[in-house]
């Protein structure tokens, strides 16, 4: 198998941005489903031992974030702002298949909402006021950061490692809300013995993530109001790395890239919004690996 990343300097270089969130979350949507179907090719044709012919990833000046005049600095222009996890396994923009100049990306591990980020997020609306139009959080699976609040939560004993690390306990901490609602939940929809089941710590996890995505969403969302950018559409989403896929909730299946909503949640707007998405993603939970 031929994998060729290609330059046509006698292509002609077409510079497209969204013009409203509709079209931001599109982008999003439509570049991960890229992403997919490219490592879907590959994997194929690893597995089989052959292939159709060469797979040709075109490339252009603007994709590499190079200028098109030599020595002439790029302005910059993101369509949406994303607040991502620090995990080396989750590049925002290999996630997205978006080019240099895309996005506005914050990463933090467990992305959380620290002072210093919503400082990022105050520049950025400030900034570039006309180019964005979208604001993610985007959490992924298997996070290490929620794997940690979840632990604290289910072996408290175990919470004095972290207790005496100011740093690492302040993260733990701002998970630990998604973590507590997602325990509720969880009892709410199968009962308070399914704390006993053996995939209770599985379900417990995979809620916590989807729930601090949210929460961080629901966050940046006041952030945006109060700020005067009510014109600004916040989502939320998770990352799975085994499928690469985003989600909105656990275990969504047959994702269209149309199907932005299966993709790319609405941050909620309100507590009731919260305990409801809680509440959806417990019962969708169940069966977590």
């Amino acid at each position: 198998m031929d994998l060729i990343y290609r330059f046509d300097p006698y292509r002609p270089v077409v510079v497209t941005r969204p013009t409203d969130a509709q079209s931001a979350l599109q982008a999003l949507v439509t570049g991960n489903a890229r992403l997919l179907s490219f490592v879907t090719q590959l994997q194929t044709g690893l597995l089989e031992g052959e292939s159709a012919g060469p797979v040709v990833v075109p490339v252009d000046l603007v994709s590499l974030g190079l200028p098109l005049v030599s020595g002439m600095a790029l302005d910059q222009h993101p369509f949406a702002l994303v607040l991502g996890c620090s995990d080396a396994r989750v590049p925002v923009e290999r996630v997205f298949d978006l080019s240099f100049n895309d996005l506005f990306v914050m990463r933090v591990a467990g992305n959380v909402l620290g002072i210093e980020c919503v400082g990022s997020f105050d520049f950025a609306v400030r900034s570039f006021q006309e180019s964005l139009k979208l604001v993610l959080v985007l959490g992924h699976s298997g996070c290490g950061a929620v794997a940690a609040a979840v632990n604290a939560y289910l072996q408290p004993s175990g919470y004095a490692e972290i207790a005496f690390t100011h740093a690492l306990r302040s993260l733990v901490d701002r998970i630990m809300l998604a973590v507590r609602t997602a325990s509720r939940s969880l009892a709410e929809v199968y009962g308070a013995d399914f704390r006993n089941d053996p995939g209770y710590r599985a379900a417990l996890m995979e809620t916590s993530v989807y729930l601090n995505a949210a929460i961080t969403s629901f966050d940046l969302w006041r952030e945006a109001q109060a700020k005067g950018r009510s014109d600004l559409e916040v989502v939320y989403g998770v990352f799975d790395i085994s499928t690469l896929q985003v989600r909105s909730a656990p275990r969504v299946e047959e994702l269209a890239a149309d199907d932005v909503r299966r993709h790319l949640g609405t941050a909620p707007q309100s507590a009731d919004d919260f305990l409801a998405l809680a509440r959806r993603f417990a019962a969708q939970a169940v069966g977590a690996d």
